[in-house]
């Protein structure tokens, strides 16, 4: 029998293998040997708790009562957050690549204490996602359950190692995020998403390294203060955000920032489609992604006429939702495109159900873009892109057949010299 090299190793060494694993694979390992058995609480790689595919699953299951889906999802809530808390205690590593955690509801109790565990870990990525994506029945709940990150819990640990920060149905105000921006140096990626507290927001600063932004939340914005971010390429606005810089467009800070962006995200709301005119072009956005809310009967002038303002782009996806309001009346179509699209060369389409808006706003998009060469029709709902890898790709096997029939009913519309595929 050989001899075991890698038992012979110091701890450090050890360490360092252990943290390329995944925390599941590094916690197998304690069942080798003695030795082995408390090895894994040195892991220092990227933490990763996330419950999205339980729920999902959960969720389809349409055989269970409701009752009964409710008890199965607090019970593995509670043994998530079980295994976190353990997890967290045992852990000897002086710092940690990241820390993720994905699951509806959260913990309000517990938010001081992972804010703290992040700190004193010095994390890079921390990734918080409590969002209501699977569980229906829960979503009256959320109203009074809120996971709140005040500025007092901020203020109180030192997160200067962080470069990326995410929250998700977290409710952080103004305050905090001022005080994340001016006590982590070297933070590049900032996302903020459904917090229900955000007001008085203010972005600015020359020293800031930030690279992307991206803000949806709920709160009406009357003045839009995000100043000169050197760094900044990439950005996506959502909700009131969104709202505000679509109608917006000519105001002295908003050009600003649109001005030095090379990617731009977009989240339209249902209510205000109106065709739009006159507006300012932004050569330097190579890559637009617009959201688009969508019920069968809507016409697609705005999304359609914004386009008008970013004639360089060569990288478009459309991301179409289907909104809560009812069926509208058909209205003729009524906007054109003021200008060809020379550079784009790539289309990526998801949320596209083969309804007749849907394909003629496409089809004006194929008229004037004589230099496109792929079509890429994503079954992966909007509303799923910042869910884990296998919850991502379950939906897409499970869509797949319904999407290549979708497709179908688009291909006498491509031009043929244009590949048309399903993701």
């Amino acid at each position: 029998m050989g001899k075991d090299f890698i038992s012979s190793m110091p701890n450090e060494i050890i360490a360092m293998i252990l943290t390329l694993l995944t925390l599941k694979e590094a916690r197998r390992t304690s069942i080798l040997s003695r030795r082995w058995k408390n090895l894994w609480t040195f892991f220092s790689g990227f933490l990763i708790f996330d419950n999205s595919m339980k729920t999902l699953q959960m969720c389809r299951d349409r055989k269970t009562l409701k009752l009964k889906k409710c008890t199965h999802f607090v019970n593995e809530w509670e043994k998530l957050m079980s295994n976190l808390e353990h997890v967290l205690r045992s852990l000897t590593s002086p710092s940690l690549e990241g820390l993720r955690i994905c699951i509806d509801m959260g913990n309000p109790q517990k938010l001081a204490d992972l804010i703290k565990f992040a700190a004193d870990k010095s994390v890079r990525v921390l990734d918080l996602d409590f969002s209501y994506h699977f569980i229906s029945t829960f979503i009256g709940v959320s109203d009074s359950i809120r996971n709140v990150l005040s500025p007092t819990i901020v203020q109180m640990q030192s997160l200067r190692s962080l470069r990326v920060l995410r929250l998700a149905a977290v409710d952080v105000d103004g305050e905090a995020i001022h005080y994340f921006l001016a006590s982590c140096p070297y933070l590049e990626i900032l996302f903020i998403k459904e917090s229900r507290i955000l007001e008085h927001l203010r972005v600015w600063g020359h020293g800031l390294r930030l690279k992307h932004l991206e803000f949806n939340c709920f709160q009406k914005i009357e003045t839009f203060n995000f100043e000169w971010i050197p760094s900044l390429t990439e950005a996506s606005f959502g909700g009131q955000y969104g709202c505000y810089l679509q109608s917006n467009m000519h105001d002295i800070v908003v050009h600003q920032l649109l001005s030095q962006l090379l990617v731009l995200n977009l989240e339209l709301r249902a209510f205000d489609m109106t065709f739009l005119e006159g507006l300012p072009k932004f050569t330097n956005v190579k890559h637009l992604e617009l959201t688009i809310p969508h019920v069968c009967g809507m016409e697609l002038d705005r999304p359609i006429s914004l386009l008008t303002a970013f004639p360089s782009i060569y990288l478009l996806k459309l991301k179409f939702y289907r909104s809560r309001l009812g069926p509208l009346p058909m209205q003729p179509w009524v906007a054109n495109l003021e200008c060809e699209f020379p550079n784009l060369k790539e289309l990526e389409v998801s949320g596209y159900r083969r309804d007749p808006s849907q394909i003629e706003m496409l089809t004006t998009i194929f008229e004037n873009a004589p230099n496109l060469k792929k079509i890429a029709v994503d079954p992966l709902s909007p509303i799923h892109v910042h869910r884990s890898n296998d919850v991502k790709a379950w939906i897409r096997e499970s869509n797949h057949e319904t999407t290549i029939w979708f497709v179908d009913g688009l291909k006498q519309y491509v031009p043929p010299h244009v590949e048309l595929l399903v993701l």
